[in-house]
């Protein structure tokens, strides 16, 4: 009985040594009694492909898909249910659960791989060989050309820029020839030959070249790409003890932590840290003429950490400091009237129309900054150079222009930071130290904020077509579990703190997050990202001495 007309392979993942090293047990009914294929028996037949075919043996992408129970036949062409098989093995990591119909008319409901054809098209991956009917053609061979379209589509790998590209001779006007270009540039494959470069469009790939193919395409993709950028909340501000130099930066604070957690789940995640306390919109693509030393977080990323011109995930938090929020806090909240006096408080629909501002500007006000002592709200964000917008805009610039064909940005929302006044204690200190009615205000305002962060993601979305842009929620949890200042939870934050000996400079950790607040910010982003990013599986390196 062929492999095909076994019953669906059971699955299992392990992750071994921080590494996302899938070793996937599977067997067919018919084949119960038999260990489980770790590899074929027949891989010194896949010649220079032979370490490629032993990674993916021992990932368990292989398994079932041989041309008996326990041989793969490397030199044979691979049908396209194959392919399926195992390229969603290896972007998911599992086999997909069982379905009962197909929608395409030539794959049988009961076939133990139909499921991963169904997942393969649901992935973008495939849309079948021919419609009126819906086909998929499951035993025909894949060719090279339809091999490079499956790989840049299953990995999103980017369009290959012109002056990179060097060009196979036998590819132009192919149909495939952009993705191919883009396999090449990425380093996937080197051709079918040289002198002249050729790529062999059209011939069938051996299931042996297809493992090549597969394992440079995933050990390419593996490691994430993150940059954290943001204000002093991403930064990590407050953390204890704080974070040394002027941008207050602290291993602690969401993003580090969050992408540390996911290593830990054995993500690979190539990391770079430049939330910057103060940071503004403008912040991340300019630099401040006044402060020569601050360049802007995306040039601190790029040409000072060597970071990539293109990341897999952006997560920040900005907005904060472009409606003052963080000088109205200081200036309204604490010691009752005398702050002030002499700081004066905004009103509240003052505070209301700056934020809206964020989303709708009133005005567009060309050379405009909020770097300046007297900001005017009512103009709109300084994105990147001359051009002005939304914070809406702000978000699609960096969907466009700065992320990965697979990329996502994770807006982080701002947390609640005062418990309204009515679930005070009696004898709370809080009612000594902060004016009940501002506190109120500014909770309301607060909300607002983050009601306007997550409609601008939403109109980034809407505009952009599709889903690139994630919002985590922080205020919601920190308000229901009581973790503000004056909350009866577990404290998240810091009340009125000075730190040092300067009695003017000493406030910024002032109402800005403690380890638990931060720790719990990087758990919300950690699960965002782990249920909206998809990550590929990791290869082991081969353990076979070369020679």
């Amino acid at each position: 009985m062929s492999r095909e007309r076994c019953a669906r392979p059971r699955m299992r993942l392990w992750t071994l040594a921080g590494t996302a090293l899938a070793l996937f047990a599977a067997s067919c009914a018919a084949l119960a009694a038999a260990p489980a294929w770790a590899q074929p028996s027949d891989t010194d037949q896949a010649g220079v492909h032979r370490d490629a075919v032993e990674a993916l043996g021992a990932a368990g992408v292989l398994s079932g898909t041989g041309c008996t129970p326990d041989r793969l036949c490397p030199q044979q062409h691979l049908p396209r249910w194959a392919m399926a098989v195992w390229l969603v093995r290896a972007l998911d990591g599992r086999d997909p659960p069982s379905t009962r119909d197909s929608r395409f008319v030539d794959v049988a409901s009961r076939r133990w791989w139909a499921p991963h054809v169904e997942r393969l098209f649901d992935l973008r991956v495939t849309y079948g060989c021919g419609a009126h009917p819906a086909r998929f053609c499951p035993y025909q061979p894949v060719s090279r050309g339809e091999t490079a379209s499956f790989l840049r589509r299953a990995f999103r790998l980017s369009p290959a820029d012109p002056a990179e590209i060097a060009g196979f001779v036998d590819t132009g006007g192919n149909i495939h020839e952009s993705a191919i270009d883009a396999l090449a540039v990425a380093g996937v494959t080197t051709g079918c030959s040289t002198s002249p470069a050729r790529f062999c469009p059209d011939a069938p790939v051996t299931r042996a070249e297809m493992a090549s193919l597969l394992t440079r395409a995933l050990r390419f993709n593996a490691a994430i790409t993150w940059l954290s950028a943001g204000d002093s909340y991403s930064s990590g501000v407050g953390t204890d003890p704080h974070a040394r130099g002027s941008c207050r930066r602290s291993p602690r604070s969401a993003g580090p932590a969050a992408s540390d957690a996911l290593r830990q789940r054995g993500w690979a995640i190539a990391h770079t840290h430049t939330a910057c306390e103060g940071g503004l919109v403008e912040d991340m693509f300019n630099s401040r003429p006044q402060d020569p030393g601050r360049v802007s977080m995306w040039a601190e990323h790029t040409e000072v950490l060597g970071g990539p011109r293109r990341v897999d995930i952006v997560a920040l938090s900005l907005g904060g400091n472009d409606i003052g929020f963080e000088d109205v806090v200081l200036a309204c909240v604490p010691f009752t009237r005398v702050t002030e006096l002499f700081l004066g408080c905004p009103s509240e629909d003052g505070l209301k129309a700056r934020i809206d501002n964020l989303v709708a500007p009133a005005r567009t006000c060309p050379g405009a900054s909020r770097t300046g002592s007297r900001p005017d709200y009512r103009c709109a964000l300084r994105i990147a150079g001359n051009r002005h917008g939304s914070i809406a805009d702000f978000y699609r610039e960096i969907v466009s222009e700065r992320l990965t064909e697979r990329g996502r940005l994770y807006v982080i929302g701002y947390p609640s930071l005062i418990a309204p006044s009515s679930e005070w204690r009696l004898f709370d200190p809080c009612r000594v130290v902060y004016k009940p009615e501002t506190v109120d205000m500014l909770g309301l305002l607060a909300g607002h904020l983050n009601r306007q962060l997550a409609a601008a993601v939403r109109q980034a979305n809407d505009e952009l077509g599709k889903v690139r842009v994630h919002y985590v929620d922080t205020y919601t949890p920190f308000r229901e579990g009581g973790h503000e200042v004056c909350g009866r939870g577990p404290d998240f934050l810091h009340g009125i703190t000075h730190v040092g000996r300067d009695p003017l400079n000493g406030w910024y950790r002032s109402f800005h997050l403690n380890n638990a607040g931060h720790a719990e910010v990087a758990r919300l982003l950690a699960d965002e990202v782990s249920s909206t990013f998809r990550p590929s599986i990791g290869l082991a390196q081969p353990q076979r001495p070369s020679g």
